[in-house]
């Protein structure tokens, strides 16, 4: 959206008495969602004059709020103070955030590097545009609905539930796979107690640090008990089958006929005979055969 240097004057004049977006889109004349969808892009030059605008007007009130500290007003030095501790904890966030997109940024440059980006297509390309922005919001404690909203606002061709999806696919991206699951929440609010304690270190209150280092190890599940786990050698363990025959086993079987006339031929009692035909299952066993003293009978007559 391109405006006049006039229009833009008039957004810095407005900003500083704290209009919304939505009455200075009505004062300029212009349509309120294309004025925000504007107003949300990184860059916008409509969002610059905007943070101009309140950023000249608390420069004014600052100056008279530090000569009256000088000229030793104790509420003006309190604010002073007040102010002071206010942007050190501002500018430790930012340089919190800045790692935390440094760092995330890499990663999706990495991933993106070995998948040889220059041979994806253009909508795998934009996807990953659209989960790095909306990355980018997410690290800087924006809320669902607005995040939905302004990807919604930068592209708009995109439904709200198609939004939402992207939503938990940053959040798997850069935690876990598949929705999100249980575990990904888990990390994802146990770093953001890791940044909440280092604000409150800043801020020298160890309790407060101390309880959030505590819940975060928590979280991550540092001191629970591991469940108990079937070893991986259990699976590996081979069942036994016996079986008494050799094409089971892939070898040829012996010509039954052959193997009784070979029994006959032995030196051995007409009982050990019968006995040994029945074992290599040439002869069948009767049903009555019990005990290892039954009396022996034969299948003739």
């Amino acid at each position: 959206m391109e405006l006049t240097q006039e229009q833009y004057k008039s957004i810095e004049t407005l900003a500083s008495i704290n209009y919304s977006t939505e009455k200075i889109a009505l004062y300029l004349g212009v349509d309120h969602k294309e004025f925000l969808r504007d107003f949300s892009l990184s860059g916008s030059k409509t969002r610059y004059h905007y943070d101009r605008g309140q950023l000249i007007t608390q420069v004014e009130i600052d100056k008279s709020t530090l000569k009256k500290a000088k000229d030793g007003n104790l509420t003006s030095i309190q604010q002073w103070k007040k102010d002071s501790l206010a942007q050190k904890l501002e500018n430790r966030k930012k340089e919190i955030l800045y790692d935390q997109e440094r760092n995330d940024y890499e990663q999706l440059q990495a991933l993106v590097e070995r998948g040889e980006v220059q041979n994806l297509p253009t909508h795998l390309v934009e996807y990953y545009e659209q989960i790095d922005f909306i990355r980018s919001l997410y690290n800087k404690w924006q809320s669902k609905n607005y995040i939905i909203n302004t990807v919604t606002l930068k592209w708009p061709k995109i439904s709200k539930y198609q939004v939402a999806i992207l939503y938990n696919d940053t959040l798997n991206f850069f935690n876990l796979d598949n929705k999100v699951k249980v575990e990904a929440w888990a990390q994802i609010y146990a770093d953001k107690l890791d940044n909440m304690s280092i604000l409150a270190l800043e801020m020298n209150d160890l309790e407060t640090a101390r309880r959030c280092v505590a819940d975060a190890a928590a979280m991550r599940g540092v001191g629970k008990e591991k469940p108990m786990e079937v070893p991986s050698e259990f699976y590996e363990i081979r069942p036994v089958l016996y079986t008494m025959r050799l094409k089971d086993i892939g070898m040829q079987e012996t010509n039954r006929i052959e193997l009784a006339e070979f029994i006959d031929h032995l030196d051995i009692t007409e009982r050990e005979k019968v006995k040994v035909r029945r074992d290599a299952q040439v002869e069948e066993v009767p049903f009555v055969l019990f005990q290892e003293d039954a009396p022996i009978q034969d299948n003739q007559g």
